[in-house]
């Protein structure tokens, strides 16, 4: 890396000076003082046992959303008392209007239009992380931490709607939380009331909009004392059958299909070491009924990631997302050998099988946090060997090793420091059979923020070593070394908010075996500021706008490789629909040295611009519309327009059906890339016009609370049609040829049905019934009619399966005070 020592030096100064500016102080935070009760209530929804006369009611409410600072509209009593087992709360939440109160039902942890009562507790009160459990006036609950919205607690609760508002009961034991083991207890406390149909928001403990952290303005809750953690243990069994259809392979035109029938047991346990940390591990894991990937076409080098929807890997894993260093879609990703089984194939083979996920044997997470602040996590996951098995021209079989047996590892400390500061050390490490390569990567860094939470410093760093055999007779190894860092300073409060960054990456640094992939020989400077006015006017009710500048270079060659500029602007109306406009463009020539696939080699990036806008109506109504028109151009030597339409329909037919169509188009007329390589070992590039369909429905139907039956159908299909083809020249630039004689159009289709039955018929205990449809299909041979295509997709080779899966959550403390 090669940089001007003097810009250096001022950068450092910049980030030093900017992290000890302070601010105004804060005032002193409220205080509820809680009782400790005898009588334990019976959570029916209605407060009214004696129990609750001698706790004092929570009262004054202050608007955050739409009038801050102004008293809610509305009355609410909250009280909160506590035993030996668990802290309680009974709330009367009054309202003029109770017919009007919103009470759309949904499944656990939806976000939904109904009036919601929300109580957070931040038990170490050290401004870090905060439990919250949040209850709809439909009954339905929702759960997170600050730091993980994926928690999940098992917790009771009932709600009632009265003839002046409605009123609610939650019991909420310690065996959901983690505490410090001393005698009294502080935390930290927020309690909240949503007023939908007003888009009201009120808090007990008001906290200024636009801030970094909301914690550190929350009040505390005290007079909880001698109480002590409870035994955390908790066993879920579960039992899965599973049936599928699926195709292996074509002869003469004929599609034969390979019928299975399996079966499945194992269980996910959780224990608590002490009150400070858990162990999470799930054993013969089973994710048939886990909801299908949105897949898509990818032409380019980049990677497209995936949501995570394994239950085991987005629950509890707020600490190993530091440093971007962990990605928990390579644990039982797609073989590596996986697409390279047809080209072993010798005439007369076919493909019997061919996994394309591994399979999970077992994982184990440690995660918690000490009375020092240190956060300790710890993962662990075993993959088995995955075989394609390959019928043999005489009758017979063989195998294929597509992956092999691969351990995964991942540990994380993180230090909390004073004001919301903190440090943290990662390690990832991907051990395989010994003929394979090993990798291991680690990571530190640190953010400081100012006394008063006003400015912020970041920065990290980060190590890879891609371990490979040399030699096995001499036991040699070969390890290449990689790495990158960051450091940026940023306004973190206020209507104004900006910063700037420094960005790091060398030409060796490789995190893919566990982490994100990574574009490597990159020196980045980022610039962005952000303005926010919350205040409502004669207009609009709130208003944001940001803009964002992105430079970079090659550190080598000094030849610009990224230039990024955005401007963006968020308006919501006084009737809360709301308009949006984004424009980005390249201001500067860049080059890329990835999209050639050849090291050493690089083209020019051709200079665009893009403008979209959005309007979206009101959410509370039961229709709503969102669009959003897209409409882009290069720039330069090449005209390629860029037109695009992205919708949402969502339309609640009551307070059980929902039902809502997502549909995008995009038309890149002229769109310029990576083709081939031909004979001649030329880099052969193409000028593609690409279509995009998008057409998603999902529907809903709600039982009862815990009960729901939901349908997401997805079709989506893209098509390449290549207009003219170019070499690339060593110089980056590219000119036409017609001698290439290559063909790559394409025509990619993919559709997805998941269709879910799920009945939660106690705490935590779950009965489900799923049946999944899965097509994908790629062709040369582009049909113009979107019924044709679609007609030929649905009767192509696919695969259907039948799941049916029961769990049972069994819990240490229950099942004693059962037996006592």
């Amino acid at each position: 890396m090669v940089l001007n020592s003097m810009n250096m030096k001022h950068f450092i100064l910049l980030i030093l000076m900017m992290g000890t500016l302070l601010v105004s102080a804060q005032e002193s935070p409220k205080v509820y003082n809680t009782q400790r009760t005898i009588q334990k209530p019976s959570i029916d929804g209605i407060p009214d046992e004696d129990c609750w006369k001698q706790a004092e009611p929570v009262t004054e409410f202050i608007q955050n959303l739409p009038d801050e600072g102004r008293p809610a509209t509305q009355p609410s009593e909250v009280r909160i008392l506590y035993d030996d087992n668990a802290i309680y709360i009974g709330a009367m939440l009054y309202d003029s209007n109770p017919d009007s109160v919103l009470r759309e039902l949904g499944v656990r942890d939806a976000t939904l239009n109904a009036d919601l009562f929300r109580i957070g507790f931040d038990t170490y009160n050290n401004n870090q992380d905060g439990y919250f459990f949040e209850l709809y006036a439909s009954g339905v609950q929702r759960d997170s931490k600050q730091s993980d919205l994926t928690y999940n607690a098992v917790w009771d609760s009932k709600v009632r709607i009265l003839s002046n508002g409605w009123s609610l009961e939650i019991k909420i034991p310690y065996s959901a939380l983690r505490f410090p083991s001393v005698e009294n207890q502080e935390w930290g406390l927020q309690i909240t009331r949503t007023i939908e149909r007003r888009k009201e928001f009120a808090q007990w403990a008001l906290v200024p909009k636009n801030v970094n952290n909301a914690l550190i303005y929350w009040g505390k809750l005290t007079g909880i004392a001698d109480i002590k953690a409870p035994v955390r243990l908790s066993v879920t069994p579960f039992a899965t059958a599973y049936y599928e259809q699926s195709p292996y392979y074509e002869s003469e035109g004929i599609t034969s299909y390979n019928k299975a029938f399996s079966y499945n047991f194992g269980a996910d346990l959780k224990y608590g070491v002490d009150e400070k940390f858990t162990v999470d591990l799930t054993l013969l894991p089973d994710f048939s009924q886990v909801q299908s990937d949105s897949k898509v076409k990818n032409l380019s080098y980049r990677e497209v990631t995936y949501n995570e929807n394994r239950p085991f890997f987005k629950e509890s894993t707020e600490l190993f997302q530091k440093n971007q260093l962990f990605y928990s879609r390579r644990i039982g990703q797609t073989p590596g050998g996986f697409y390279r089984v047809p080209s072993l194939l010798a005439e007369g083979e076919t493909i019997r099988e061919n996994p394309s996920q591994v399979k999970l044997l077992n994982a184990t997470k440690i995660s918690g946090r000490n009375n020092n602040g240190l956060g300790i996590g710890f993962l662990n996951a075993l993959t088995d060997n995955a075989w394609a098995i390959i019928g043999t021209g005489d009758g017979g079989t063989r195998k294929i090793l597509t992956e092999p047996l691969t351990n995964f590892n991942v540990l994380v400390l993180d230090q909390q420091l004073k004001h919301n500061s903190s440090f943290y050390f990662i390690n990832t490490n991907v051990i395989r059979a010994k003929q394979y390569p090993d990798a291991n990567v680690t990571g530190a860094g640190f953010t400081y923020e100012s006394k008063k939470h006003t400015w912020a410093t970041d920065a990290s760093g980060a190590l890879s070593q891609k371990i490979t055999l040399a030699d096995s007779l001499e036991n040699n190894f070969n390890i290449v070394y990689g790495y990158r860092y960051f450091a940026g300073v940023r306004k973190i409060s206020g209507k104004l908010q900006f910063g700037v960054s420094h960005t790091y990456i060398n030409n060796t640094f490789d995190s893919r075996d566990i982490g994100y992939y990574v574009i490597g020989n990159l020196m980045k400077e980022r610039v962005y500021a952000e303005y926010s006015i919350f205040k409502p006017n004669k207009v609009f009710r709130d208003n944001y706008n940001a803009l964002i500048f992105d430079h970079g270079v090659n550190p080598e060659t000094g030849k610009p490789i990224t230039s990024y500029l955005n401007l963006e602007s968020y308006f919501t109306f006084l009737n809360y629909s709301s308009l949006d406009f984004n424009f980005e463009t390249t201001p500067f020539k860049t080059w890329d040295y990835y999209e050639p696939r050849i090291a050493g080699r690089y083209s020019r990036t051709y200079r665009y611009y893009m403008f979209n806008t959005g309007y979206a109506t009101d959410a509370r109504k039961a229709l709503r519309l969102n669009l959003n028109l897209m409409y882009g151009d290069f720039l330069e030597k090449f005209e390629g327009k860029l037109f695009g339409l992205i919708s949402t329909l969502r339309f609640r037919a009551s307070d059980r059906l929902g039902l809502r169509y997502d549909f995008q188009l995009i038309n890149d007329t002229y769109n310029i890339g990576f083709a081939d390589k031909d004979a001649n070992g030329d880099i052969i590039y193409g000028g593609r016009q690409l279509y995009t369909y998008d057409n998603k429905l999902s529907l809903q139907f709600i039982f009862k609370n815990d009960m729901s039956l939901s349908l997401v159908a997805r079709h989506y299909w893209n098509t390449g049609e290549y207009k003219n083809y170019y070499v690339l020249q060593q110089d980056g630039e590219i000119i036409e040829t017609r001698t290439y004689q290559g063909t790559n159009d394409f025509s990619y289709n993919v559709f997805n049905i998941d269709l879910v039955y799920s009945w939660q018929f106690a705490p935590g205990s779950n009965l489900s019934l799923v049946y999944k449809n899965a097509i994908e299909t790629e062709d040369a041979e582009i049909i113009r009619s979107f019924s044709r295509n679609f007609g030929n997709t649905y009767e192509a080779p696919q695969t259907n399966s039948f799941s049916l899966k029961l769990l049972y959550y069994l819990d240490y403390n229950y099942l004693k005070q059962v037996k006592s």
